[in-house]
């Protein structure tokens, strides 16, 4: 081999090694693999006088696209943009408030790629794997970044609507670079499989102090499923509006005999709900409003102490219909327990 050639090999395999480690290797190829099956989604505000809005989402099958329901909650004329600018009328299928979750339906196109869940339960998830995130920050893009799991837990600070993804009980935490437009993005594991739909960013920009915000892939995919077979999500649900104990003044709670802040009042019971069936009882109001008696008091859900309603919601939400489910309850001075079988939300 002439010595030029040798040199340039070498020289070529020497700038191969030093840039391009396994882990770099690994993560261009998921972003490779990511791209074609990542899309912008666009649409118009039914509030006159709002600027267009954008975010992300990703083919999960030939013809359907998941991204947050708060991208598309109030949005007209959706369409969405492919990698390669192509662009086509997409419309709702079904949505899962709950968790945060919408189906698309795209007209007029096949999924250039398609991204699959990971079937992996949450809990297995290490912390400190690597995360890759494809979307559209902005608008602009497709965009990638990277980063690691940084925790998974419950999300303890307050969102602009606690309806929505009310039903999460644990999300995935990570500090991948995101901002405006990357909500609906994939997490990506260095696999190449979905571990998570990107919902938000808590505390500012994730990667310049703040936080990215993912749902689970294992409730992301169950809910999928439901909304393709029953287009409404299968969790489980009580059928009854509550308050948190620590929203209620203290004195009405001592006259009953609580001693604790720990816990979520029934307010109302909705007819022929899991909650009704089960006989739970609901706060006397009068024509104002004002709360007159308690209702009764949730304070564990199968033996597990709740903290407020939005645990009591996050728990009851782990199981499915047709579950029972044991409710410990305060009720006039005392303690009791009630089972009930929980029930699919009904469609609205």
């Amino acid at each position: 081999m002439p010595l030029p050639l040798l040199a340039f090999l070498l020289l070529a395999l020497a700038l191969a090694q030093r840039l391009v480690s396994p882990e770099e290797v690994a993560r261009s190829q998921v972003i490779k693999r990511a791209l074609p099956a990542v899309v912008r989604i666009h649409g118009t505000p039914l509030s006159a006088g709002e600027g267009d809005v954008v975010g992300t989402g990703f083919f999960v099958s030939p013809l359907r696209i998941v991204t947050n329901y708060h991208v598309v909650q109030d949005l007209t004329d959706l369409t969405v943009r492919l990698y390669d600018g192509r662009t086509f009328p997409a419309e709702r299928f079904a949505v899962d408030p709950g968790i945060d979750l919408a189906l698309l339906t795209v007209k007029g196109v096949q999924a250039p790629g398609v991204l699959s869940f990971s079937k992996a339960p949450t809990s297995s998830l290490p912390l400190g794997m690597g995360v890759v995130v494809v979307g559209f920050p902005y608008g602009q893009g497709p965009l990638a970044s990277y980063g690691i799991l940084s925790g998974i837990g419950p999300l303890e600070v307050p969102t602009p609507d606690p309806t929505i993804g009310a039903e999460v009980g644990e999300y995935l935490f990570t500090d991948a670079p995101l901002t405006v437009g990357n909500s609906g993005s994939p997490l990506l594991s260095l696999q190449g499989e979905v571990v998570g739909v990107m919902a938000d960013v808590v505390g500012g920009p994730s990667g310049v102090g703040g936080i990215g915000v993912a749902v689970p892939a294992e409730l992301a995919l169950q809910s999928v499923q439901d909304l393709e077979r029953f287009g409404i999500p299968q969790r489980g649900w009580l059928g009854a509006s509550l308050v948190s104990l620590e929203e209620l003044p203290p004195v009405l709670l001592r006259a009953v005999g609580l001693t604790t802040a720990q816990g979520a009042m029934v307010d109302r019971v909705e007819p022929g709900s899991p909650a009704a069936r089960a006989g739970l009882r609901g706060a006397s109001r009068d024509a104002q409003g004002r709360l007159l008696a308690l209702g009764d008091v949730i304070l564990a859900v199968n033996g597990t102490p709740v903290k407020d309603k939005v645990d009591v919601v996050r728990r009851i939400a782990r199981y499915r219909p047709g579950d029972r489910v044991r409710l410990t309850l305060w009720r006039e001075g005392r303690r009791l327990e009630v089972t009930l079988t929980l029930m699919a939300r009904p469609r609205r």
